[in-house]
């Protein structure tokens, strides 16, 4: 007999990123909660969720708010992982790195208070690791490298910074409260053509590295 495979909560469903998670998740037979961050007005993503989930049963739209933390426990119910896809479609002010570092500790907090979530994929960027002075100084970027705050707000790199604070807020709550997480951090992601088969990439909690003259190209796909 086979077993149904547990539901996941994919958070903010409505990045780019997030979208084709989510994708790739239905494909592969998952039941998805798309937890949709509440915006001014609708974006074409969400529509296309929200079209989605008329014809898809395993499908659950969740409509949240990062500084709300009930709002978060919500959709995350009965899930026994999250995809964390937190991005700001207006770009990036010192404002924005603000709301951006606490959503993402609502969220793990959020997590840490559930009995079902087993693992959090905290998508990053290799934005929060390469920005310093003297950036060709390193050869290479690996686990232990973060991009300098105090560099990135002189030079008002503000994504870099959200990025950078928003991971290191989320490994020390997830350290604290015993959870299991891997972040993704990816150089560029291209779309919406769709890959042959996954990119190996840079991820914190494991050995692996890359040269500072790659670029690297990260194909988000949903087959």
């Amino acid at each position: 007999m086979d077993h149904e495979k547990p539901i996941v909560c994919v958070l903010d469903a409505s990045t780019y990123v997030g979208f084709w998670i989510l994708k790739g998740l239905l494909s592969r037979g998952y039941t998805v909660h798309a937890a949709v961050q509440k915006k001014g007005s609708e974006i074409e993503i969400e529509k296309k969720i929200k079209e989605m989930e008329r014809v898809e049963d395993r499908l659950a739209v969740f409509s949240v708010d990062v500084l709300d933390y009930h709002s978060i426990l919500v959709a995350l119910k009965g899930c026994s992982a999250l995809f964390c896809c937190l991005n700001s479609p207006d770009g990036y002010d010192d404002i924005i790195v603000d709301l951006e570092v606490t959503g993402a500790i609502n969220v793990v907090e959020a997590c840490a208070q559930t009995d079902s979530i087993e693992k959090i994929v905290f998508t990053s960027s290799l934005a929060a690791a390469i920005w310093r002075e003297n950036i060709c100084s390193e050869k290479d970027v690996d686990e232990s490298c973060w991009s300098d705050q105090h560099f990135c707000r002189k030079m008002k790199l503000w994504y870099a910074l959200a990025k950078t604070l928003s991971e290191q807020a989320t490994w020390a709550l997830v350290m604290d409260r015993m959870l299991n997480v891997v972040s993704v951090n990816a150089g560029l992601v291209l779309g919406p053509g769709l890959a042959e088969q996954v990119l190996n990439l840079p991820r914190r909690g494991s050995n692996c590295s890359i040269n500072m003259g790659c670029c690297m190209h990260v194909w988000i796909f949903a087959a």
